[in-house]
């Protein structure tokens, strides 16, 4: 496969683990303080999403140093890529909001 396509698959999955893991396993803490687990998950994934996406990237660093040199050297190939594994990521966190969400059955509303 087509390694930018493979980093697309691999920003969108890793930031889906990255929230659901995240979450299921702050859900299991909740339940061992005595809290509501499925609301506590729902909690959660509304604070980690942004770190999910961060994380799937490797960091914020690499991805400025991206649009640097596309915004001032014109390497506008460079910048688009950035572009797409950027909302690759926001896919795979939004993905596994929404899971988390009808997991806890606000769904219908």
């Amino acid at each position: 496969m087509i390694p930018f396509l493979q980093n697309i698959l691999y920003n969108f999955f890793i930031s889906l683990g990255v929230m659901l893991g995240g979450c299921i396993f702050g859900a299991i803490a909740a339940t061992f303080n005595g809290d509501p687990p499925l609301k506590t998950m729902l909690d959660l994934s509304e604070k980690i999403k942004i770190w999910a996406v961060a994380v799937s990237l490797g960091g914020t660093f690499p991805s400025f140093k991206v649009f640097e040199v596309g915004v001032f050297n014109g390497d506008i190939r460079g910048l688009f890529k950035q572009v797409v594994f950027i909302l690759s990521a926001l896919s795979g966190a939004q993905m596994g909001y929404r899971l988390l969400y009808y997991l806890e059955g606000m769904g219908n509303k």
